[in-house]
């Protein structure tokens, strides 16, 4: 019998047909990497960048209005024993002695703590600006990160770096004065930062650190009061947040804005005090009429703009007349107001629908806006320091577009897959390097500043001023007749240039006196210092000055009359007391030159060998041995250590 075999699994037969081989697992797009080492290396990257971009300003001096902040600013150099007078008065009240519409006593402290650890010293300060900048660029980039948290970091990697590099920003970190400007903008992005943790989180200390950070903000300048609209903006494109919520985020910002409102008032405005504005220091007010005033003021604005794209030239001065005043008829005016129009409309078109580029047109309207001179008068016509937080939304929006352009996958960009997109910022980031490394170096010394300015800004009368101004102060330390005679030529020829431009200015013929007299002209320093006063007839400088030298030269019956006017004013000036006190002296008109003197030292103990010198010969002619020995000891020890008191 057969045994049975076991049965073996049939197998389909061969219709002819192919099988369909099983799909292969399709690699599912995953995010760019990220992570905290690739965003440390990323920030690593960001600030080796900034220091390379502006390491040569270690080595500047002290330029413009750095010494207001610094050396020249009698509250400063008190370190921080003087922080009450930064919080109660402002910004430059320490030099002036009077209150203007800068409060950012931050700042002040700023320069306050530095003095007191390092004493002054410009390299120092050019260090510290540069150290800010680094901080806040890498901060930056952790805000935008955030911001754009469901895009690749490598987008907001490259936003930064534009903005690190843009040659817009040279004078911010290369004056040690837009200090202000730093902090100002630091404290801002650590407040949005802290709001965004909040829409996020819901952590209640996130709002109090915003509010925190905001009142730094405002401490250190005044243009972050922008961000009581910004930071609730923020948060209705970048994130699906209830209405209520975004109130609740808002509410730190406002709190604190009424705070320091209240302060300005307190500190700043309760005496009424107003600083008038003058053309020399805004070229609107040139302006005849309203619509006059407005259209510059808008033609500006566009100037900002072409700036940003195109950042050739670039100046420390836009003064009268380097922008003159035109009309709405002028071509450059319906430009700017199409322009701006234009960005208004595509602005509001995407509001709903959270379009980046919306935000960013807002950003910087609401950041540029309180220095447009559009509502507010400010001191100064424009200034390249006044779109350095603005130009913020520029290099966003630069990216962004060219991200959609380059039709890269901005969720997942890398190096490897978004090449087009990194090489063209590679390229614009090399441009922008170049321009600034180059820029920088106009800022290495005030003659080296100044010089760019006529080269800049030809026009303006305060580029031509200061340059004669440098000049001048050169003059009379200079060994060598013929440089001095060199100095003198080239301090006339920029003071007589600002005259055309802007004439009839004290300020500039007072300078011209001065040149006059180092140089030996004493003819000419009368006419210019006489001029001066015509302009100003309460410029103390320009009647000293004046009065000197007609002590110098025998007119001494004039010289009493100029003091004279002097002392009618201030009968307790020494300087006037004892130039009056040589005149007569001069004229042998002992006992009146005694009594003047007296005067002085009793006004002002503390004189100059010279003084007391002189007071020693008058009691010398006067047979009062006694006292004249007292004073020629004085004398000695006046010559020993510069002054001496008298008591």
């Amino acid at each position: 019998m057969a045994k049975n075999k076991p049965n073996k699994q049939r197998t389909q037969p061969d219709t002819g047909t192919v099988s369909s081989p099983v799909p292969k697992a399709v690699p599912i797009p995953q995010p760019a990497p990220s992570g905290t080492s690739v965003t440390k290396w990323l920030i690593i990257i960001l600030m080796a960048v900034v220091f390379v971009a502006n390491f040569r300003t270690l080595g500047f001096e002290y330029t413009l209005d750095d010494p207001f902040f610094t050396t020249d600013n009698p509250n400063v150099s008190k370190g921080l024993s003087a922080i009450k007078e930064f919080f109660t008065h402002a910004a430059y009240y320490g030099v002036f002695q009077h209150h203007d519409a800068s409060y950012r006593p931050l700042m002040l402290t700023s320069f306050a703590l530095e003095k007191d650890l390092f004493d002054f010293n410009p390299h120092t300060s050019h260090l510290i600006n540069i150290i800010l900048f680094m901080i806040e660029i890498a901060v930056l980039f952790m805000l935008l990160k955030r911001m754009f948290k469901n895009v690749s970091e490598y987008l907001p990697f490259l936003m930064t770096l534009l903005f690190a590099l843009h040659p817009i920003h040279t004078e911010v970190v290369a004056s040690v004065k837009s200090r202000d400007e730093i902090m100002g903008l630091l404290f801002s992005i650590l407040a949005l930062w802290q709001t965004l943790r909040y829409i996020d989180n819901e952590k209640a200390s996130a709002m109090a650190l915003s509010a925190l950070w905001f009142f730094c903000a405002l401490m250190s300048k005044e243009t972050p009061i922008s961000l009581v609209l910004i930071a609730p903006m923020t948060v209705w494109f970048f994130r699906e947040a209830p209405v209520n919520k975004i109130i609740r985020a808002t509410i730190p910002y406002v709190a604190v804005a009424a705070v320091y409102m209240l302060m300005r008032s307190m500190f700043i405005e309760s005496d009424g005090e107003k600083v008038r504005i003058l053309v020399n220091n805004n070229a609107l007010m040139a302006a005849t009429n309203g619509m006059d005033k407005t259209a510059t003021a808008l033609f500006m604005q566009l100037k900002y703009l072409i700036i940003l794209l195109f950042p050739h030239p670039l100046s420390y001065d836009y003064s009268y007349n380097q922008v003159p005043i035109i009309s709405f008829a002028d071509p450059k005016a319906l430009a700017a107001v199409a322009v701006i129009i234009g960005l208004f409309v595509y602005a509001v078109r995407g509001f709903r629908k959270k379009d980046p580029l919306s935000w960013c047109i807002l950003f910087y309207g609401m950041t540029v806006f309180i220095t447009s001179n559009l509502v507010i008068d400010i001191g100064a016509t424009m200034a390249e320091r006044f779109i350095f937080t603005g130009s913020l939304a520029f290099c966003i929006a630069v990216v962004w577009l060219l991200s959609k352009v380059l039709k890269t996958d901005a969720a997942h960009a890398t190096l490897v897959n978004a090449k087009p997109l990194f090489g063209t910022i590679a390229i614009i980031a090399l441009l922008y390097a170049g321009k600034t490394m180059a820029r920088n170096e106009a800022w290495a010394s005030n003659l080296d500043l100044y010089k760019t300015g006529l080269e800049t800004a030809p026009n303006s009368w305060r580029a031509q001023y200061l340059l004669g101004v440098q000049y001048t102060r050169m003059i009379s330390p200079e060994p060598d007749p013929l440089l001095k005679r060199e100095l003198y030529k080239n301090a006339t020829v920029a003071l007589n240039k600002s005259l055309q431009i802007l004439p009839n200015n004290s300020d500039v013929y007072l300078i011209r006196g001065y040149a006059d007299e180092f140089a030996g002209q004493l003819d000419s320093a009368i006419i210019a210092y006489t001029n001066c006063l015509r302009l100003d007839s309460l410029n103390k400088q320009a009647s000293m000055n004046l009065g000197g030298i007609f002590l110098r030269t025998g007119r001494l019956d004039e010289g009493i009359a100029l003091y004279t006017r002097l002392l009618a004013r201030d009968p307790n000036d020494p300087d006037a007391l004892a130039n009056i006190g040589a005149c007569y002296g001069n004229k042998g008109m002992f006992p009146q030159a005694i009594e003047y003197y007296q005067r002085s030292v009793k006004v002002r103990p503390v004189q100059p060998p010279n003084v007391f010198q002189s007071m020693s010969n008058l009691y010398k002619f006067t047979g009062d041995s006694a006292n004249a020995q007292k004073y020629r000891a004085l004398t000695a020890k006046a010559a020993a250590n510069g002054t001496a008191e008298a008591y």
